[in-house]
């Protein structure tokens, strides 16, 4: 049997010889392949793999020569992986594990050649240099995130949140914000997915719950009569933080904030993703007396069937919900359907992306709880949003 994916030996039948150049490696599927300096004579047997063992990897990295002979020391079936197979995932990898994969793979054979850790001149493609040049980069950006919450440079910006019956405050979303003593404001969008990827959300995280728990006890003491919540965001990723629930218990213990005040805001399409690992996490959450909200609610994931089990407080309307009430008749029946789903469910609703009066009508009269939005305020400083606080006594 030979096919484009498998391959069988009979036994004793050469696979490949010293020198040749390799463009695949093998895993064995059954029998017994033998690794020798020359596959043709008996003995000088390297070693012997069987399933599900691979071996011939190198080649993947490029058409490098074999560095040693295979036959099969018994009926044998291989199972091919070629270098277009390898490809077409390390394309879709982190430049990281791509640089990094590639540079293990050029010194190990460096190793087994008795050669000199030097490439040779004009060796380097230009997908290696660009993979070399990225990795580089994301492992300075990363240094520096990780300066920047040793350093204090992170900062939370807070976005009022108001009731759309009378337009009252009702509390804040913390935003993260990195003020760079060099670069200035570095846009969100480009290093928090950083954070996720790299796994500093779990500390940068940590760190957001207890500066929204005090940015909280002083917005409250502002007006203790009139409560306010505060709304944090948390990534997917955090669900395996071992340190999170205990962050959450001494912010708790550290700052005279009610748990209730505070909202956690998961994204739709991030729990939905990993809905058994969210839904301890927030069922423990709740048990604390801490709110959950569902944001990005309608972006693309059936999750109206998992809505009963999801012990979700406030459904957080995504902006393009608003932008249909603008676009026609259709998209205001949705967006009257959903309010009407999540008070049934008794939850309330958030409307964000707030820009016009028009709009804040619109769901005002479709039964929409609360909005945010820039027609209310941009994300505010800390001592900014305490000063919204006072003015709106």
């Amino acid at each position: 049997m030979t096919d484009r994916f498998r391959h069988s030996l009979s036994s004793g039948e050469v696979l490949f010889e010293k020198g040749d150049r390799g463009d695949c490696a093998y895993i064995v599927e059954s029998g017994t392949i033998e690794i020798c300096h020359d596959p043709h004579r008996p003995g000088g047997v390297v070693a012997r793999l069987g399933a599900p063992e691979i071996f011939g990897e190198m080649a993947l990295f490029g058409e490098h020569r074999r560095s040693a002979g295979a036959r099969a020391a018994e009926p044998t079936t291989l199972t091919r992986v070629t270098h277009d197979y390898l490809g077409e995932r390390l394309n879709s990898a982190d430049p990281m594990l791509r640089h990094l994969l590639r540079t293990l793979s050029n010194r190990c054979r460096e190793l087994l050649n008795g050669k000199a850790a030097e490439a040779p001149p004009g060796s380097a493609t230009p997908q290696d240099d660009e993979d070399r040049r990225q990795a580089h980069a994301r492992v300075y950006a990363e240094q520096e995130l990780t300066l920047a919450l040793e350093r204090d440079e992170l900062q939370l910006h807070f976005q009022p949140i108001v009731h759309l019956s009378d337009q009252s405050l009702a509390g804040f979303e913390a935003l993260l914000r990195w003020q760079h003593p060099q670069r200035g404001m570095v846009s969100p969008a480009e290093f928090i997915p950083l954070a996720e990827q790299s796994g500093l959300i779990n500390p940068i995280g940590r760190w957001i719950i207890d500066r929204a728990s005090s940015a909280l006890a002083q917005f409250a003491a502002e007006r203790p009569r009139l409560p306010l919540f505060m709304s944090i965001n948390l990534s997917s990723r955090q669900f395996d933080d071992p340190q999170l629930l205990a962050a959450i218990d001494l912010a708790l213990a550290q700052h005279p904030v009610d748990p209730a005040w505070i909202k956690l805001e998961i994204t739709e399409s991030l729990l939905l993703q990993r809905l058994d690992e969210g839904l301890r996490l927030l069922q423990a959450c709740r048990s604390r007396g801490l709110k959950v909200s569902l944001d990005d609610f309608g972006t693309g994931y059936s999750s109206l069937s998992y809505l009963h089990r999801l012990p979700v407080d406030t459904l957080k309307l995504d902006r393009s919900f608003v932008l249909q009430l603008d676009a026609n008749a259709a998209g205001a029946k949705i967006v009257a359907a959903v309010i009407g789903l999540a008070h049934q469910l008794g939850m309330d609703v958030i409307a964000e992306g707030l820009e016009t009066k028009q709009q804040i009508d619109a769901l005002q009269a479709l039964g929409a709880d609360l909005g945010q939005g820039f027609h209310f305020s941009r994300p505010l400083a800390q001592a900014a949003a305490a000063e919204f606080v006072r003015k709106s006594l």
